[in-house]
């Protein structure tokens, strides 16, 4: 609801905001500088006012607080009016002054024109045509405020463009149909080898700047946008600088139209992407040199699985066949001798008899050793806790009178071989059953934990654990770390190496950390979508 004054001048709030906006009001009698004052602050509550007795005083204000508009007697005592308003005009030519003259000053009001004062009120005071010279003066201010905080945000932004420009190595370019002239950005400058705005630029000195071989394809280009109103680019050309250096440019443009749809204005811009195509060369170099080498060294590997392979074909059979010869010679033996007087030829057949047994295991473990480094992986979705908990039920079923707690976690479920898979787990918690034997009460866990690298799987029991310094040899094959006769045992020291065998295959590494008397907890981690197949089979040739 609109406000009246004490005058009969009806008003409201301004349209603009006048924060921050200062006035001095300059008068020499007291009870009116007080009136006026109070008029002023009652209409502009906003508005921050000063007040001063005379010119002197006046000056002083102005010159350490700088108001946006004075107010100000012509006739005053110690300094006039119109003396102050020079001095002021003289250092703020811009400065908005409104005298305060009654009609009988006319020689006063004259001099302020001529000044520069421009805005003048009668005595006695009009409040209504005082507020309404005012409410135009705050306006212009506004408006200029405004325009000043716009201008500011145009310059600033131009400074970030032509900053991100250089940043990025982005020329941007404008080229008018209309009479062929171009403006370049001053990144397009630094980029054709040229301080900014070095020379005046043509369309002709646009085109003269690309190498001979891409000039003609940028002419033709650029004519097909022109022609088409269509886009342009984006199209890989050089350009040659004066020192005889070449650059590689990513150029593109838009095709603007006038009113009549008649091309008038081509804007583009010239990324500069000479490094990183240097970049795409050498990265593409590499990429072939690592592929050349993944097929030698593949090609290497294949040669050695396929030596394995009749190292274990000759293991298998022409070993297999002499080693049978002399197990039956040694049973020959055993029967002969069995009314011999001599006791000890029955029991050197015997312990023959038995190292036969162990070389024939040993066959037999090398075999299968050997076809897990070479055969086929058929990769699938494999449940590692279900495989787990039926190795577990199996071993607790074969000894039901030992007192051993598995912990088991659930849903942990793999990409891999399920059958190679289940071997690697029946060889950790073979051994985790084994190694806890000979305690009355044992707890053997497989889990999984969350890792930086992914998931690591485990599993640990609190049996007879290991001395780290034996560290390197768990997972080597035929050997042990625990002798023979210390625990049940009769295998041939090659599970651990057939556990670091499959983990290999599946992408993975397997290692771990043991304490004598205090357990052993052995870690894995896979690959979470290994590679099928066998790298027996032949390479794709590239």
């Amino acid at each position: 609801m609109e406000e009246s004054t004490a005058h009969g001048r009806s008003t409201g709030p301004l349209s603009y905001d006048i924060s921050g906006a200062t006035l001095l009001y300059v008068e020499d009698e007291s009870d009116a500088r007080s009136m006026v004052s109070r008029m002023l602050a009652m209409n502009y509550p906003k508005l921050k006012i000063f007040s001063a007795e005379n010119g002197a005083v006046a000056l002083d204000l102005y010159r350490e607080h700088t108001p946006d508009i004075v107010v100000t007697d012509i006739n005053m005592p110690v300094m006039d009016g119109i003396r102050m308003s020079r001095e002021i005009k003289s250092t703020h030519p811009e400065a908005c002054i409104i005298a305060v003259t009654a009609h009988s000053d006319t020689s006063y009001l004259l001099s302020a024109i001529e000044i520069g004062v421009h805005h003048y009120v009668l005595k006695p005071i009009n409040y209504e045509e005082l507020f309404g010279v005012i409410d135009k003066i705050l306006e212009q201010i506004v408006l200029k405020r405004l325009v000043g905080e716009v201008n500011q945000r145009i310059v600033e932004s131009q400074m970030q463009l032509a900053m991100a420009q250089r940043i990025a190595h982005l020329g941007s370019w404008q080229w008018d149909l209309t009479d062929g002239e171009m403006n370049w950005s001053d990144e397009m400058y630094r980029i054709c080898g040229f301080e900014p705005g070095g020379f005046e630029v043509t369309y002709q000195g646009f085109l003269e700047r690309f190498v001979q071989e891409d000039r003609e394809t940028v002419k033709e280009v650029m004519k097909e946008g022109v022609e088409n109103r269509q886009s342009v680019g984006p199209l890989f050309c050089r350009i040659q600088r004066e020192d005889g250096s070449q650059r590689i440019l990513r150029l593109e443009a838009e095709v603007l139209v006038d009113g009549t749809g008649i091309p008038s204005l081509m804007i583009g811009t010239s990324h500069d992407v000479t490094e990183l195509k240097e970049a795409e060369e050498r990265i593409r170099l590499l990429t072939d040199e690592l592929e050349r080498r993944v097929i030698q060294r593949t090609s290497q590997l294949q040669a050695s699985l396929r030596e394995l392979e009749s190292f274990s074909y000759v293991v298998s059979h022409d070993l297999r066949a002499p080693v049978a010869r002399i197990e039956g010679f040694c049973q020959a033996l055993l029967e002969d001798c069995a009314d011999c007087p001599n006791p000890g030829c029955r029991q050197y057949a015997e312990r023959t008899e038995r190292v036969i047994r162990q070389i024939k295991h040993i066959i037999d473990a090398f075999n299968n050793l050997s076809h897990y480094a070479r055969c086929r992986l058929v990769v699938e979705n494999v449940d590692l806790s279900r495989l787990s908990s039926a190795i577990a039920a199996t071993f607790s079923q074969s000894e039901p009178e030992r007192r051993v707690e598995f912990s088991i976690r659930q849903g942990v479920v793999v990409r891999g071989d399920r059958r190679l898979l289940q071997i690697a787990l029946e060889h950790l918690l073979g051994n985790a059953w084994k190694f806890t034997s000979k305690k009355a009460e044992s707890h053997i866990e497989f889990g999984c934990l969350e890792q930086d690298e992914g998931r690591v799987f485990f599993v640990r029991d609190d049996g007879a654990g290991f001395n780290m310094k034996y560290m390197d040899k768990l997972f080597k094959p035929f050997q042990t770390i625990h002798s023979p006769g210390e625990y049940t045992w009769d295998g041939t020291a090659i599970g651990l190496a057939t556990v670091h065998s499959i983990i290999l295959r599946h992408g993975g590494r397997i290692w771990a950390e043991g304490e004598v008397d205090r357990g052993a907890t052995f870690y894995f981690t896979l690959e979470p979508n290994p590679e099928g197949g066998s790298f027996i089979e032949d390479p794709p040739t590239v």
